[in-house]
């Protein structure tokens, strides 16, 4: 088995996980949850983000993105640890969930980069640069995922 050196899209991955992790929980979470549980330097992170590019999504808070940004601490999160740990140590076991987390969170970014085309501001490529890796990245995982799982099939037998 390659190392994960040897394996440079699985060790993107890796560090695009990786780095999404403190982005969910001190960031994206406060969608959702009390200012109160966060250290206020993520509190002031988030209000210095606000203040700067003004971003409607995260200043706002529709019902909708909430319900997005709970899908990612509840579902997405625990994968960026599992997919990590998977893809660092090359998994094959992955691929299925890989895909499932690339379809659903590229998915999930539609509404949003369409939210915010809507509401053209002096902002509005900044906040679609910051948002659109967050559909690049899944989306190349699951169409990069699709490829090995229909290399590694084996045709049904018809008999």
């Amino acid at each position: 088995m390659a190392t994960v050196v040897n394996r440079p899209f699985d060790l993107l991955i890796v560090g695009f996980l990786l780095s999404h992790i403190p982005i969910t929980v001190f960031i994206d979470s406060q969608a959702i949850f009390p200012k109160a549980w966060y250290p206020g330097w993520a509190t002031k992170t988030l209000d210095w983000y606000l203040a700067t590019y003004e971003d409607p999504l995260m200043r706002d808070m529709p019902p909708w993105f909430m319900a997005l940004a709970a899908n990612e601490i509840f579902v997405q999160l625990p994968f960026f640890f599992v997919g990590a740990y998977a893809f660092l140590t090359g998994k094959h076991w992955i691929r299925m969930p890989a895909l499932l987390y690339g379809v659903s969170t590229a998915t999930t970014l539609l509404p949003i980069l369409a939210e915010l085309l809507s509401q053209p501001g002096p902002h509005t490529t900044i906040l679609v640069a910051f948002y659109l890796p967050y559909l690049i990245f899944p989306a190349a995982i699951a169409v990069a995922m699709v490829q090995k799982l229909s290399n590694t099939r084996q045709p049904a037998k018809l008999d």
